[in-house]
């Protein structure tokens, strides 16, 4: 009797601590009135973790500034006799002599530049990444589907960037928990630059990873 009679006490030792909104952890007891066999008393605990999701991008130098790619158009020269090392030093002017054999210039691709593109995230379906150009100024004969971009697989296997920084909305995906990065070569074509008006063309590419 003195044994229910406890019983009973914690059992009431529980529902008031309960009334009276304590936290309580779960209890369970294993009871056999003849002190004989196995008892068993099993107790819960629910452990939560939160990780918080994060997407990382970068593309070009560890910083805040937008890096700026600039490639200044070579050409041969007046065909028939004037080289372009010739007129840059001449300097400009009008009504100039010229020996033009009637051909047209060829122009030569400027050597490219690499930028270093890198991703990561811990986003449970890994991320994605797309990209779209935006044009300032649009001059005949050049477009951003004439500025060529090379990838070289890196680390990780940086989605391949498409070829040219024409708007693409999807690139492809990358994997969670990974960095990845890649060499992505800017660079445009000779066939482009000897189509092109002259002047000065600019684009603003941006990169966007998103976290699926």
């Amino acid at each position: 009797m003195n044994k229910l009679l406890k019983l009973l006490a914690i059992a009431a030792a529980a529902g008031f601590a309960l009334a009276s909104g304590s936290a309580m952890a779960e209890a369970t007891y294993g009871y056999n009135s003849t002190g004989a066999g196995t008892v068993i008393a099993t107790a819960r605990v629910n452990v939560i973790v939160n990780v918080p999701r994060l997407i990382l991008l970068r593309v070009g130098a560890d910083s805040t500034a937008v890096d700026t790619l600039t490639f200044n158009a070579a050409f041969s020269g007046i065909p028939g006799g004037i080289t372009a090392a010739a007129l840059t030093t001449a300097g400009t002017g009008n009504s100039l002599a010229s020996p033009w054999s009637g051909a047209a210039p060829t122009f030569s691709a400027p050597a490219t530049q690499a930028l270093t593109a890198s991703a990561w995230t811990n986003s449970s379906g890994g991320g994605q990444l797309g990209l779209a150009s935006t044009v300032t100024t649009a001059l005949a004969g050049i477009s951003p589907t004439d500025i060529t971009v090379v990838p070289t697989a890196g680390a990780g296997a940086l989605p391949a960037h498409p070829g040219t920084t024409a708007s693409n909305a999807n690139i492809g995906t990358f994997t969670r928990n990974t960095v990845h990065s890649a060499s992505w070569a800017y660079g445009i074509s000779a066939a482009s630059l000897a189509a092109a008006a002259a002047g000065t063309y600019a684009q603003t590419t941006t990169y966007t990873a998103t976290s699926l």
